[in-house]
């Protein structure tokens, strides 16, 4: 296996694992069947990926059942990520200090926890709350996921198993809108829920018995508690500050007040985990202008990962659009995610013969030119002027899926390739986290100024901001209650600055992504120039 094939495997999905030498085991209690610990593994990252992208095209049954606006399905979405990224670090830690097998149960359990709170939510919050608690239970199994195959698989087996890893975990991404569109469109929203549910337990049943064997640490590493607690109250504090600024106000008292949680919360964890002998993240790995570039790069594919299925489906399932259902808005992803998965897998090989800069780089400038060029979209625009937009897209995604964070991982020593993938695997999160919540102020601003100036042309006057933020979901009821409240003669005019509103608003967010694509592209062939060492460095 080339060095090139080896960074791939190590940088799918980003997952921080062990380097070969941590994490010391006991003799298992019987032999541990390496096929049965990859079904597991891969069945258990299949969960993970199919829930992250999921709740996608279930978004807008979600709004018009719960009575909920953008800010708070921003917060549904957000959350999860946010949670993942606070404690995927400590999940790995924890395997390490309880086994894989302890971690990988527990995280099934959370995990069904928040699926039964999403399932039977009976009002927004208790969506929040459980997706909150899914994204921590994900935390828990991912790093478990990749573990037990290094434990299970001999190392000149690793590779081929994590290749059926990774491919797992890209099937599970592009899946994920297709089997939310179906089970919300064939029975309902909470059928998504209620179907991982059944899914988590089938998967338990298995696993308590597949992962019997598999050996338990024989070392107490050391948790960086204190880590933990100021990642996540620093990434916390800065999303709700973002979140809730423009309804607090940006120079309000509680504005100000979360962002400076957030700053010190962060430059608290900066200082601790500088001087710390066993940081949760290795900070000074960033020295290494290959991880830096590792993670622009990873932060730019995130954008247009999560972005593009997010803010697509609150654009084509509105009632004022496209007003496509379900699992027709999933089908009309398909364009993005084939195209997606398809370039990832031909990645590799690219890699193996020209090297990582000028095709990260030319994927950089598909998403570029692909934000861009959806970044003109008006009320006019149908499908077919969108659909193929999608596919340069698509392209530009799988060319970044895994690739910046291998050149990354492929300067760096293999003994620090699980400290730089953990801090890969956060930004990734948080680069999600901040998409949904900057992206959803940038939406529900143009939004709003383009349908209450269409009022304002029609003499009706301005929707209450309260209500803006419903209509701007798209959701039938809550469309179709607004403009009960109307005169006759402003329906119409209400209607033209919906779609218009939510058009230009989904256009704002995608030319934003593709002005931070070219950005994310200039100081990538800045970190990554030619001349630069390609092999291994010491830290």
């Amino acid at each position: 296996m080339t060095e090139v094939r080896r960074a791939f495997n190590a940088a799918l999905l980003h997952v921080p694992h062990p380097s070969p030498d941590w994490g010391a085991r006991t003799a298992p209690a019987g032999t541990v069947n390496p096929t049965v610990v990859l079904i597991t593994s891969c069945a258990g990252l299949f969960l993970i990926a199919v829930n992250t992208t999921v709740i996608n095209t279930a978004l807008n049954a979600i709004a018009d059942d719960l009575r909920m606006g953008s800010g708070e399905l921003s917060w549904a979405v957000g959350i999860y990520m946010l949670a993942v990224a606070s404690f995927v670090v400590l999940g790995g830690r924890l395997g390490d200090l309880l086994g894989e097998r302890t971690v990988f149960l527990g995280g099934l359990a959370a995990f069904s926890v928040g699926a039964l709170l999403v399932a039977t939510a009976a009002d927004q919050w208790m969506v929040i709350v459980g997706r909150l608690v899914q994204g921590t239970g994900s935390a828990l199994l991912m790093p478990a996921t990749m573990a037990m195959l290094r434990i299970a698989f001999s190392a000149d087996r690793q590779g081929f198993a994590l290749g059926i890893w990774g491919a797992t975990g890209g099937i599970g991404f592009a899946l994920g809108p297709l089997i939310g569109g179906a089970l919300t469109d064939a029975l309902s929203w909470r059928w998504v829920w209620w179907g991982s549910l059944i899914y988590v337990a089938v998967l338990a049943l298995f696993a308590a018995g597949s992962l019997r064997a598999m050996p338990r640490p024989s070392e107490r590493p050391r948790i960086d508690y204190l880590g933990v607690a100021l990642l996540a109250v620093s990434l916390f504090g800065l999303i709700l500050a973002l979140q809730e600024g423009p309804e607090w106000g940006w120079g309000s008292a509680p504005s100000i007040a979360a962002f400076a949680v957030a700053a010190g919360a962060g430059l608290g964890l900066v200082l601790f985990e500088l001087r710390t002998d066993e940081p949760l993240l290795h900070l000074r790995l960033l020295r290494k202008r290959a991880l830096l570039g590792a993670n622009v790069g990873t932060f730019a594919n995130t954008l247009f990962l999560i972005g593009v299925i997010y803010f697509f489906n609150l654009y084509a399932q509105a009632v004022v659009t496209l007003d496509c259902s379900a699992m027709l808005a999933s089908v009309a992803l398909l364009p993005f995610g084939l195209s997606m998965f398809a370039t990832s897998l031909a990645m590799g090989p690219l890699a193996d013969r020209v090297g990582f800069r000028w095709p990260v780089a030319a994927g950089l400038a598909l998403l570029g030119v692909g934000g861009l060029l959806l970044g003109r979209l008006d009320s006019a625009s149908d499908y077919g002027g969108i659909w193929w937009l999608l596919v340069i897209v698509g392209v530009g995604t799988g060319i970044t899926f895994s690739a910046p964070s291998a050149a990354g991982l492929r300067a760096l020593p293999s003994e620090h390739a699980g400290e730089a993938s953990g801090i890969i695997n956060v930004v990734r999160y948080v680069s999600a986290a901040l998409v949904i919540s900057l992206g959803t102020i940038l939406f529900t601003e143009v939004g709003s100024d383009e349908l209450n100036d269409s009022l304002k042309r029609a003499g009706a006057s301005a929707v209450e901001e309260d209500r803006l933020d419903n209509v701007l979901t798209g959701a039938p009821s809550q469309v179709s209650e607004t403009e009960a409240k109307l005169g006759r003669a402003a329906r119409e005019d209400f209607r033209t600055g919906a779609d218009e509103g939510i058009s230009r608003g989904f256009a704002a967010v995608m030319l934003a992504l593709g002005i931070a694509a070219f950005a994310s592209m200039a100081a990538w062939l800045l970190l990554m120039r030619a001349g630069r060492p390609a092999e291994p460095q010491g830290p």
